[in-house]
């Protein structure tokens, strides 16, 4: 094959490469697409949203249904609600006037508020025994249907004088009040004869039967077992007195240390039915626990059998000779009854953040003692207690004044804790101030170990003269402020405290701990 020959070869051979060429490219060109986004189909978005919203309405009112109706039960399981009521005790202020007998020297005359009977006796110049006894007021009505009249015989001059002596009613007109005593006795004079002394101690045995109806026999029952594992049983009892009611439960006070260790507790009513009870909280100040039993668990007979006790006051400082009653457990035998006078009423026991008042009286009883004093009206006038007494002493009948623990059992019968600091105080005298410029307060004589006060750094000697944002002028200010307290609370106090020259004032932040069990 020639040059030439060869040349054309070549030649057809690229024009066939750029022929194949071509057609790949316009192959390519042929598969080539354009993307183009879909169109909105906006009657079907609107759909989609009303459908939506359809669903949320109704989940929305399927939730809030569920809710309203499981709601009550939940929160009653999670946060169950107290539909007690709050107890107050009621307590009768009776006013003791002192009056003078013919030698002049000032008597004791104790009145009732409800029915008024009045007795003095004094001697003429014959020796004759004169009585003067005042009638019964009648409180139904607007009239009198007796006046109380006390007449007097004068040696001297033989005037006679006349004085009404009338007394209000019960400070609580929903508490009704059996007429224990109502008699209308005219001034006689004769001589006292067996049958009076006699129908004397028929109605202070009246008296003590219906303050009774208020008792309680308590009772608390531990199990333990012996040597050989046979299990018996411990019972302690004491007397308990009822207190109030709260509308779901009634309230009983009793002793702490026979309670404290019992496995169960059983309370015995005057009727002689027994019910189980509980305890709600106690106080280790002054042994005494507040213990409540289900009014839906108490028969009918029960119900009518008992009764409220009625709280007296012990305010007067002419309560001092006033002839009393101690009933419950005074004699070391349930349901004793003992009878004599109060004989002192300033003795004072010093406690934790309080203090209280003690009745001292002659009757000679049980060194284990318990129940109540009555006055004649039939009011508790004191809680028995014979924690502390002397060793010359331990058989005679004492016990707290009831003005003294009162709003202490209000909060107990509440549910309540008793807040605690720490202190053992008395009231700093008027004659300390003046002397040694001692500032008025409550004067702390002892810091309990452990306590709140203790670890803030209080000490011996300091006199607080604030809680929080209220001045304490007294240690009967600082007890009362406690009382109002709650456990756990954050408080401010202030104390004053001797250096080289004079008292400076510290304070210290210190939250209160809890004293009730």
């Amino acid at each position: 094959m020639d040059e030439m020959e060869r040349n054309e070869v070549e030649q057809d051979i690229k024009n066939e490469n750029e022929q194949s060429a071509g057609s790949s490219e316009q192959n390519f060109e042929f598969i080539t697409e354009t993307i183009k986004e879909k169109p909105i189909n906006k009657r079907r978005m609107l759909l989609k949203a009303v459908f939506t919203c359809i669903l949320a309405l109704v989940f929305g009112v399927i939730a809030c249904f569920t809710f309203v109706s499981l709601y009550p039960i939940f929160n009653e399981w999670l946060h169950p609600v107290d539909n007690t009521k709050v107890v107050t005790l009621e307590q009768y202020e009776e006013e003791i006037v002192p009056e003078e007998n013919a030698s002049g020297a000032p008597y004791n005359d104790t009145s009732d508020s409800e029915n008024k009977v009045s007795e003095i006796s004094d001697m003429n110049k014959d020796g004759d025994i004169l009585t003067d006894d005042a009638a019964n007021n009648n409180e139904g009505n607007g009239n009198e249907d007796s006046g109380a009249e006390k007449d007097i015989q004068d040696d001297n001059t033989g005037n006679t004088e006349d004085q009404d002596r009338t007394e209000s009613g019960d400070k609580t007109a929903d508490t009704p009040r059996p007429e224990i005593i109502k008699q209308v006795v005219e001034t006689v004079e004769k001589d006292l004869e067996l049958g009076d002394y006699t129908k004397l101690y028929q109605q202070i045995g009246e008296v003590a039967q219906e303050a009774r109806r208020a008792m309680v026999t308590v009772t608390g029952v531990s199990s333990d077992k012996d040597w050989f594992m046979n299990v018996y049983e411990n019972r302690h009892t004491c007397a308990g007195l009822i207190v109030a009611e709260n509308g779901m439960e009634m309230l009983i006070l009793t002793r702490t240390s026979v309670i404290d260790s019992s496995d169960h507790i059983t309370v015995t009513f005057c009727n002689g039915e027994k019910y189980d009870a509980i305890m709600k909280k106690s106080d280790p100040n002054i042994d005494m626990s507040i213990i409540a039993i289900n009014l839906d668990k108490l028969s009918d007979d029960t119900k009518e059998a008992c009764k409220l006790a009625e709280l007296g006051s012990t305010k007067s400082p002419y309560i001092d000779g006033m002839p009393v009653i101690a009933i419950g457990d005074p004699l070391g035998v349930s349901d004793s009854t003992a009878m004599g006078q109060i004989t002192s009423h300033t003795s004072v026991k010093d406690m934790t953040d309080t203090n209280a008042s003690l009745l001292t009286t002659d009757i000679y009883g049980s060194s284990n003692a318990s129940g109540v004093i009555i006055n004649m009206s039939g009011r508790v006038l004191g809680v028995i207690t014979q924690d502390g007494a002397s060793a010359d002493a331990k058989n005679l009948i004492r016990g707290y004044a009831i003005s003294d623990l009162k709003d202490k059992l209000e909060k107990l019968s509440n549910g309540q804790e008793i807040a605690y600091l720490g202190i053992v105080g008395k009231d700093v005298p008027q004659e300390a101030t003046e002397e040694f410029g001692v500032p008025q307060g409550a004067y702390v004589r002892q810091v309990v170990i452990d306590s709140p006060a203790m670890e803030a750094g209080i000490q011996n000697g300091d006199v607080i003269v604030k809680l929080g944002t209220t001045d304490i002028t007294s240690f009967s200010d600082y007890k009362d402020t406690m009382l109002k307290c709650q456990p756990e609370d954050l408080m401010m106090v202030t104390v004053k405290r001797l250096g080289r020259d004079e008292y400076v004032e510290l304070s210290y932040e210190i939250t209160l701990g809890k004293l009730s069990k």
